[in-house]
């Protein structure tokens, strides 16, 4: 894990802190702020990874550790530039918190109703960001639970569907790069999916992660397959026994 990495999520930690507790002006304005910060150094890590040099402002001088850096911005342009850059959609959603975080910044915080979409889109950024885009899992430094509630509060049902199926179909191409999903449902080797006794979706694989793994969870369920009844559980609970 990178530096930059590792500050991001660390403010992504506080601002999902923040999210979490009683709407307020200050859980509102610090979210807005941390999540902003998280946003744009999840944009550095990209660049770091990619050549560790284009997170510097200028590339022609000798970089030191006192060297300044781009800010979101200049990342998005060198996104851009490098063939990465971000469709529209979430583009106009980093453009709406910074809108909010430079005038708290700058000038003072306005509590409003619409902070409460902002913060939530941008969460939802970031959980897809660090998924798809930088192929890390949260689920290494921010609780499963707090993930889980995380996904259950920015995302509608519909939408938590559409993303486990990406999430599966992604995984299934990366483990079987042979399969071709237009002849097949699944590979052939693949023993299909359970169900997942925290969210009752059939998202769960077992047998091919370290833990059973949910992808409509998005994280790893300690779960076990009864062999009285069939039925998945969860280990600490037991089942028929």
């Amino acid at each position: 894990m990178s530096d930059i990495y590792a500050n991001a999520v660390d403010s992504l930690r506080i601002g999902i802190e923040h999210f979490l507790k009683e709407p307020g002006y200050s859980s509102r304005k610090h979210a807005i702020l941390t999540l902003f910060h998280a946003i744009e150094l999840f944009l550095k890590e990209q660049l770091h990874r990619t050549n560790s040099i284009l997170i510097y402002r200028n590339l022609d001088a000798k970089i030191t550790e006192d060297s300044l850096t781009i800010g979101i911005k200049e990342a998005l342009t060198r996104l851009e530039n490098l063939g990465m850059g971000l469709p529209k959609q979430p583009q106009e959603v980093i453009e709406r918190i910074q809108k909010r975080r430079n005038r708290i910044e700058h000038h003072r915080y306005d509590h409003k109703e619409e902070d409460e979409t902002i913060i939530s889109e941008s969460l939802a950024f970031i959980l897809f960001f660090v998924d798809s885009v930088l192929n890390d899992k949260l689920e290494r430094d921010v609780p499963s639970e707090t993930l889980r509630e995380i996904q259950r509060l920015v995302y509608d049902r519909q939408d938590l569907y559409w993303i486990a199926m990406h999430r599966l179909e992604q995984w299934m191409r990366k483990t079987w790069p042979e399969w071709k999903d237009e002849e097949s449902d699944i590979p052939d080797e693949f023993e299909g999916t359970l169900d997942c006794p925290i969210c009752r979706e059939s998202y769960l694989v077992a047998g091919y992660h370290d833990k059973p793994f949910c992808f409509y969870c998005n994280t790893s369920v300690d779960a076990a397959e009864c062999k009285d009844c069939g039925r998945t559980y969860l280990t600490n609970e037991g089942c028929c026994s």
